[in-house]
């Protein structure tokens, strides 16, 4: 008995469905209005969304290009003669230049390399600093046996408020009598553009 309800209730409301929709689709009512409106709400969010799209890759394009804006400065020399020094002090020696920059105002990310020998002694202590002015910014010292050259690397954060000149200078122990020079090679400084944080 009641499946032959269930049934019956279940025929009941197919029939009822069909008759209603068959009424709306003659009569072109509401179904199909409904139907225009969600049309133009989709075509609305689409043109929304592209419009952002839109305004995100304009961002990204203004971001690639404040990157591609970054400013450096290089000076590289392939050998330069370093000189030898008698002093017992650093701070009395003569040192030669292996690179140098003039540099705006601003702030700068330093780095700087050479490597230095000194074949015709042997044995030899180098000195390098980066300066600006009169200004220590940073040091290194090696130590090299006979004709072995030695790489020394230096590094530095500084900001300017006026134009200066930073550079690398190095120097050799002597005898400074001996006849020739201590030599850099492939002597290379970087000033690279930053914001201090």
């Amino acid at each position: 008995m009641s499946r032959i309800s269930y049934r019956s209730i279940a025929g009941l409301a197919i029939v009822t469905a069909a008759a209603w929709g068959g009424s709306a689709a003659a009569q072109g009512g509401p179904p199909a209005a409904g139907l225009a409106a969600k049309v133009t709400a989709l075509q609305t969010e689409v043109a929304t969304l592209t419009a952002q799209v839109t305004a995100l890759q304009n961002t990204v394009t203004t971001l690639q290009g404040m990157a591609g804006a970054v400013q450096v400065w290089k000076d590289t020399r392939i050998a330069v003669p370093v000189q030898r020094n008698d002093a017992t002090f650093v701070s009395d020696w003569t040192l030669s230049t292996m690179a140098s920059l003039s540099l705006p105002a601003g702030s700068y990310a330093l780095v700087a390399k050479t490597s230095i020998q000194d074949p015709l002694i042997s044995a030899s202590t180098f000195y390098c600093h980066l300066v600006r002015s009169a200004d220590l910014i940073d040091e290194s010292v090696a130590y090299s046996v006979g004709d072995e050259p030695e790489t020394m690397a230096l590094q530095g954060v500084i900001t300017l408020s006026s134009p200066d000149t930073v550079a690398l200078k190095c120097g050799a122990t002597g005898p400074a009598s001996t006849a020739g020079s201590a030599e850099s090679f492939f002597s290379q400084l970087l000033a690279i553009k930053a914001s201090a944080q």
